[in-house]
């Protein structure tokens, strides 16, 4: 046999070797399994913002395996810690991308953490779902890999300043709040329309972080005599304020975040019902704890991890995962990122479980929630009452 001839039976051998070869399979996705990963503060300080919330993203993904998972494949999840620094989270998502090569990536609480990881998940082309991290400018510009399904901070403002105008008299505020870039989010759509809405800001006090005394803060605010004030601090802070607010006299309506909706767990960090029984909450959630609206995702929850805390916590990361499976279905058996992206953008009007509102996402459209309502305190004290985006008085 000629060496010509021996060279052509080889390259034919090789050509059908290559023809018989699958094609590389998607990183994160095998026959049977789908791999997300998973980060968040499992560890320090502010570790209060880690199982609790990933706990409800991962409740949801085992219900979807107990059913049999997602066009065959099931769920498997790869946890890191980030513990809210965000050198640490940057690490944790390196990892989870090139070690653990994951299809995706839903994780995330801390905002500035999140911010400070951002580029891994546009450089390496990873699709993300923010679990519940608020400032905007994770998400807005938008990137096509970048997806949340969690009111973003500016969201929160325009939530509260709509209430506001419905409170009879209101036309001077104060604003309390921390100094930082979880703030200024939430204040960023408020302060560029409280004006056009014929209201006044006649004070701005600033309160630190992990403050134990707001003596001069309560003060400044009494003195300057508003017909509300807007709470911008974190629930220790908030809580210290009223506190003081209360002792000096100093009177509501107060108006706070989504950071403090659990009203109960204000209530108790204040000190008790009197210093909150005018305090007001923006709630990105259909109802609190024990309302109807929370049966089905209460029941997931507590069938999943039976013995944690059940807290408002537990509900952020829901409608997340469910936004993520929804899209996981419909991009098929045939599973790259690409499709499940394309799957992303065409949800319209989808479940988003326990949140208040519809998801919405679009080509140029990557914050997929924007509706709140609002939250306060039973004449009692003793249970949230959800209020709708309107005031009303209690009785």
């Amino acid at each position: 046999m000629s060496t010509r001839r021996i060279g052509a039976g080889i390259a034919t051998l090789v050509l059908a070797g290559l023809l018989a070869t699958p094609a590389l399979a998607e990183p994160g996705v095998s026959a049977t399994t789908i791999k997300i990963g998973m980060f968040g503060p499992l560890t320090g300080p502010v570790s209060v913002y880690g199982y609790p919330i990933n706990n409800g993203a991962i409740a949801i993904y085992n219900e979807i395996n107990a059913k049999g998972g997602i066009n065959g494949r099931k769920l498997e999840i790869v946890h890191e810690d980030g513990a809210c620094d965000p050198a640490k989270t940057r690490a944790a998502v390196k990892k989870l991308i090139s070690r653990d090569e994951v299809f995706l990536i839903h994780g995330g609480s801390c905002s500035a953490a999140v911010f400070a990881a951002r580029e891994e998940f546009v450089e390496e082309k990873v699709p993300f779902m923010v679990m519940a991290a608020t400032m905007d400018k994770i998400s807005d510009p938008m990137d096509k890999y970048i997806f949340t399904t969690t009111l973003p901070g500016s969201g929160d403002g325009r939530v509260m300043l709509d209430f506001i105008k419905t409170i009879p008299g209101v036309k001077r505020l104060a604003v309390v709040r921390n100094k930082n870039e979880w703030a200024d989010a939430k204040l960023e759509k408020f302060n560029a329309n409280y004006k056009a809405a014929g209201l006044e800001v006649i004070a701005d006090v600033e309160l630190a972080r992990n403050a134990t005394d707001a003596t001069t803060q309560a003060l400044a605010v009494k003195q300057a005599n508003p017909d509300a004030t807007l709470l911008v601090t974190y629930p220790g802070e908030s809580a210290v304020f009223l506190r003081d607010a209360l002792k000096y006299g100093l009177k509501g309506p107060y108006i706070g975040t989504n950071g403090i909706m659990d009203v109960l767990d204000l209530k108790d960090r204040a000190g008790g019902a009197e210093a909150v029984k005018d305090v007001y909450v923006s709630a990105f959630l259909k109802g609190p704890i024990g309302s109807p609206e929370m049966k089905e995702w209460t029941d997931i929850y507590v069938k999943q991890f039976p013995n944690d805390k059940l807290q408002s916590l537990s509900f952020y990361g829901m409608s997340g995962a469910l936004t993520v499976v929804a899209a996981l279905e419909k991009a098929g058996k045939d599973l790259t990122r690409e499709k499940f992206i394309a799957a992303l953008e065409s949800i319209n009007k989808g479940n988003a479980g326990p949140a208040f509102c519809e998801v919405q996402f679009a080509k140029d459209r990557r914050q997929g929630c924007l509706d709140g309502t609002m939250w306060t305190l039973s004449a009692d004290g003793n249970t949230i009452v959800n209020l709708g985006p309107s005031w009303k008085k209690i009785k």
